[in-house]
């Protein structure tokens, strides 16, 4: 083998394995790129779901559960357990709370259409105010720990800066 195909084959290998580490960057950093996008779109489907759970309140009846057909909450589940897993925790605490605000509005409706005097007595505006705040503090610590994970809380992106009412 001459020195001249002897230089071209390292060459070769080279320039072989600088193509095999850019295209590993570049997969790298569009994962990342797609991933800061799915966190945006989870945060704003949080954003909706939190609005969602906030028109209850003024609600003159139950309008259903959230989970039914394409809604906020479907939308939150199925980014989460898609690109998200590290937010199991907290995404569960998202859904036992909305459990729970689905039993007590369910619960309500009820009680409105059997008995409108007792529904009135019932205090039920402390008791979805005392479920609102579970479901803000859920929906927070889902936030807070997602722009972690998703590298949007370093950068400050004006676009993710999302609040939930007190």
């Amino acid at each position: 083998m001459s020195h001249t195909a002897y230089y071209l084959a390292w060459l070769a290998a080279g320039l072989t394995l600088v193509a095999i580490a850019s295209a590993a960057i570049a997969r790298h950093l569009r994962l990342h790129v797609l991933r800061r996008a799915k966190a945006v779109e989870l945060l704003d489907a949080l954003e909706a779901y939190t609005d969602w759970v906030a028109a209850q309140s003024g609600a003159a009846s139950f309008q259903g559960d959230a989970q039914q057909g394409d809604s906020p909450l479907q939308d939150v589940r199925n980014i989460q357990r898609g690109w998200f897993p590290e937010l199991s925790e907290e995404a569960t605490q998202l859904y036992e709370v909305h459990a729970r605000l689905i039993d007590f509005l369910w619960g309500q409706q009820l009680l409105r259409l059997m008995d409108a005097e007792a529904w009135f007595e019932s205090d039920h505006d402390v008791q979805f105010v005392q479920l609102w705040r579970s479901h803000r503090d859920a929906a927070q610590a889902a936030a807070e720990k997602l722009k972690e994970l998703s590298g949007l809380a370093e950068r400050g992106m004006e676009e993710t800066k999302r609040t939930f009412p007190a």
